[in-house]
């Protein structure tokens, strides 16, 4: 008897002021992991990361509204990973200050992103595909996951 493939490991939990949902998708096998808009609490992040015994390669962002980067440059000062956002929303991450000041969140320094996502772009960890679909923000973008 065949064993079943392992699934992909997933968790998803509220960070940093606004409470954004901050998601880790990892490999089961190869233990590369990719974290979806962290919103803050790198630190909680990064222990929850070690708990599953993954390594983040990418920082990926749903949009560029503050609640979803707060912690991206945190984690990859850390970690080594990559910054990734839709080329649409670059106005936004320009503005990410600005955007702090307006609801007075502290700001804490974002380096530029590393790629620009593409539609139909395949994710770092080889487990899923990044979409276009602006509608929230002119860059949002929605992952597939088979």
């Amino acid at each position: 008897m065949n064993a079943p493939a392992p699934t992909l490991i997933r968790e998803t939990f509220p960070v940093g002021p606004l409470q954004c949902n901050c998601t880790i998708i990892g490999d089961p096998i190869t233990k590369k992991a990719i974290v979806v808009d962290p919103g803050g609490n790198h630190e909680l992040i990064l222990a929850r990361l070690e708990a599953l015994g993954l390594k983040v390669v990418s920082i990926i962002h749903t949009h560029a509204h503050l609640d979803h980067f707060l912690a991206s440059g945190q984690l990859k000062e850390k970690t080594g990973a990559t910054l990734h956002l839709h080329k649409e929303d670059q106005f936004l991450w320009d503005n990410l200050e600005m955007q702090c000041q307006m609801f007075r969140v502290p700001y804490t320094p974002v380096p530029s992103p590393d790629r620009w996502l593409e539609d139909e772009e395949e994710l770092a960890c080889g487990c899923g595909v990044a979409l276009h679909t602006p509608g929230h923000t002119p860059g949002s973008m929605s992952f597939w996951f088979a």
